[in-house]
C-alpha cells in the first residue's frame, strides 16, 4: 500500500488541481544515493519529512535532500500488479554531451555514458517518487510548498542498461524480481569455494589479516598513497607486495573518492593497481586508499595464504560424473 501524508490525503479529497514532479533516486553502489528532479527549477531542498513512507531511500525526521534538475528523463508507466510477477519500469534519460554538459549531466568527473559503460548502474536500487505541489505553492506562481509531501511511485533493481550516444535506457523491476534470481538449492557441488570472500561463511577478516578462529596470517588491509601518473583506473604507488590484490578490493580514503569502493582486476606491475572500473572522480597526487586482499576461491590459497581450511566452502575431491557412478 502507498504511504501519503495526511495532508496529501486530506488536499486531494478536496481539490481538483494540484502540482506534480516526479523525483529519481539512483543509489549506487559503492558511490551512494544521486538525486534527480523532473522539474523545470535547478535545484530543490526537500525535507526528509516528505518522504513518510519509512522504506523510502530519502525517508527522515529531519534535515533536506538536494535534487537537482538534471538530464533531461522519461519513463513508461507504472502498474501495480497482484501475484509474483514483478512489476518493471522503463527509464530513458537524455544526458547533454560531455563537452557542453552542467555539471549534474556528470557523474563525477565521468560522462554518463562512460560511467554506464564501467559498469556503475549495476546493482544499483532506484526509487521513483511523486512530490505534490499545492496549487501557488510550486516555486512559480508561490514559494516552494513541500507540506504534501510525496508517494513512492516505484522502487526496484536495476535490471538492465543499455548505453546509446545520446540516450541512456534503464530497466528496474520490482525487488519481487529477486526471488526469482534465487539459486535453488543455494550451494552447489563445485570445487571452488562458493561463499563470498570474508562473508560471515567464509569468517575471514579482510581489514585485521586474521582467519576464522581469529588467528593472524599477516594477510590483511594495506594502506596506500597515489603518487604521480595515477589515474582513475590505474592507482600507480611506490614499490611494495601487492599479489594479494588481485581480485579485492580499493576504498578511497582522502581526496574526492573518498568512501568508494572499486574492485581490483590486476596488480601484476608492483607499482601499478588496476582497477575493475575507474573511479568517478579523479585521482590526485597524495589520496590515500585502503587494499584489501581478494581470493581466488581455490583450496590452495584459502590453506596456504590465508590458513582459513576450516571454512572452505568447495568440493575439489569430486569425482568426474563418468566414474562417479
Amino acid at each position: 500500500m502507498k504511504v501519503a501524508t495526511s495532508a496529501l490525503q486530506t488536499y486531494l479529497a478536496n481539490n481538483d488541481n494540484v502540482v506534480v514532479c516526479d523525483l529519481y533516486t539512483f543509489d549506487l553502489v559503492g558511490i551512494g544515493a544521486l538525486r534527480y528532479a523532473d522539474y523545470p527549477l535547478a535545484a530543490m531542498a526537500i525535507p526528509k519529512t516528505s518522504f513518510p513512507d519509512t522504506h523510502s531511500l530519502n525517508h527522515g525526521t529531519s534535515g533536506t535532500l538536494g535534487f537537482v534538475r538534471g538530464p533531461r528523463f522519461g519513463r513508461s508507466k507504472v502498474s501495480t500488479k497482484i501475484g509474483i510477477e514483478p512489476a518493471e519500469v522503463d527509464i530513458a534519460c537524455y544526458p547533454a554531451p560531455i563537452s557542453a554538459a552542467e555539471t549534474e549531466d556528470t557523474i563525477g568527473d565521468l560522462s554518463w555514458q562512460e560511467f554506464g559503460l564501467s559498469g556503475g548502474f549495476d546493482g544499483a536500487i532506484v526509487e521513483i517518487d511523486r512530490l505534490f505541489f499545492p496549487i501557488g505553492g510550486d516555486g512559480f506562481t508561490g514559494p516552494l510548498d513541500f507540506s504534501l509531501g510525496s508517494i513512492i511511485w516505484f522502487y526496484g533493481k536495476m535490471a538492465n542498461v543499455e548505453i546509446e550516444r545520446s540516450r541512456i535506457s534503464f530497466k528496474v523491476k520490482a525487488l519481487i524480481n529477486v526471488l526469482q534470481q534465487q539459486q535453488m538449492p543455494r550451494r552447489i557441488y563445485q570445487s571452488g569455494c562458493s561463499h563470498i570472500f570474508g562473508d560471515t561463511m567464509c569468517g575471514y577478516d579482510r581489514v585485521a589479516g586474521k582467519n576464522a578462529l581469529g588467528n593472524p596470517t599477516g594477510n590483511g588491509a594495506v594502506n596506500i598513497t597515489a603518487i604521480a601518473g595515477s589515474s582513475q583506473t590505474d592507482i600507480v604507488i611506490s614499490p611494495g607486495t601487492t599479489f594479494l590484490f588481485t581480485q579485492g578490493s580499493c576504498v578511497g580514503l582522502t581526496g574526492a573518492n573518498a568512501g568508494i569502493t572499486r574492485g581490483i582486476i590486476s596488480n601484476a606491475i608492483s607499482t601499478v593497481i588496476g582497477l575493475a572500473r575507474p573511479f568517478p572522480f579523479t585521482v590526485s597526487v597524495g589520496d590515500t586508499f585502503q587494499l584489501l586482499p581478494g581470493c581466488d576461491h581455490t583450496i590452495s590459497t584459502c590453506n596456504g595464504t590465508f590458513n582459513n581450511l576450516l571454512r572452505f566452502g568447495g568440493m575439489p575431491f569430486i569425482p568426474p560424473p563418468e566414474i562417479s557412478i
